[in-house]
């Protein structure tokens, strides 16, 4: 009896010292359960990297004009402008300066000639094809100050818009014509030269004289003291009519060859105190020089 207790014994601890095994045949042990990937479910995937958005490197204003350089990796970028009373949200303007290309400098001139004069907020802004913001770069700002100013008017203006001579010694004030002197400079211009007010006045004589002037035009002076006239005009380009205002630099018609003319100009008088109403000519070229 005491060998057949023993003998139990040894076979009782033999099976408890057994390691155990998954159901079925041999193989791999069940897995813990403190973690890892469960049975029957794949890896997680690593996350996408992101593509940077537009970065802004520089931007600057000096007066009208604007300076930026924008980053991306595309290679345009469609840019916008927005000016802004301070302290104020609402868009005083909105200047859209289209698609631009990246990773350059770019200076753009603002037309601010409709624009309130007074001072403003620029912001500069842009977004990719894929609607990514612009963000600037350590350092720059995306906001900058404007001020809207106007220029003074110009006094004076050269009463051509266009290349042109003053000819020779013929061409010059007193130069001999039979009969009498020139009483004016003569301007050798292309015909169709467009031809303007040299200073703000009223239009007093259109008029056309076949053996001298041709087709021709009188401006008296807004200082109410000279009278501008302008001769040998083409054929139906006059612009204004007689009692008529007009601005300094204003196109009252072209250089032509009409009446007594032997090529395209355009002859100039000044007449101070009035044209042939107890006024007298002066040569013009000394005015003419300081206009150009």
């Amino acid at each position: 009896m005491r060998r057949l207790a023993l003998a139990a014994a040894l076979l009782l601890g033999l099976v408890l010292a057994a390691p155990v095994h998954a159901a079925g045949s041999g193989g791999a042990s069940l897995p813990s359960a403190g973690g890892g990937t469960e049975l029957g479910q794949a890896a997680p995937e690593a996350p996408r990297p992101q593509s940077p958005r537009p970065v802004l490197r520089a931007f600057s204003v000096s007066g009208s004009r604007v300076r930026f350089r924008i980053d991306a990796p595309a290679r345009r970028i469609r840019v916008r402008l927005v000016l802004r009373r301070p302290h104020t949200r609402r868009a005083t303007a909105t200047i859209r300066l289209g698609p631009r290309a990246t990773k350059r400098r770019h200076a753009v001139r603002l037309k601010t000639s409709r624009i309130p004069r007074g001072r403003y907020v620029l912001t500069i802004s842009a977004r990719d094809g894929r609607g990514r913001a612009l963000r600037s770069a350590r350092g720059v700002r995306a906001a900058r100050q404007l001020t809207v100013t106007r220029p003074r008017p110009r006094a004076f203006r050269f009463p051509l818009v266009g290349p042109f001579s003053y000819g020779g010694a013929g061409a010059r004030f007193g130069a001999p014509r039979p009969g009498h002197v020139h009483q004016g400079q003569d301007i050798i211009a292309p015909a169709g030269t467009p031809v303007v007010a040299p200073r703000a006045g009223t239009v007093r004589v259109v008029a056309y004289q076949a053996g001298g002037a041709g087709h021709y035009i009188v401006l008296r002076d807004s200082g109410g003291n000279r009278d501008y006239v302008f001769m040998h005009l083409t054929t139906g380009s006059i612009r204004v009519r007689v009692g008529q205002g007009v601005a300094t630099g204003q196109r009252l018609g072209d250089v032509g060859t009409t009446g007594a003319s032997s090529g395209p100009h355009l002859h100039f008088e000044v007449w101070v105190g009035g044209w042939f109403d107890g006024g007298s000519p002066v040569d013009p070229l000394p005015l003419l020089k300081s206009w150009e």
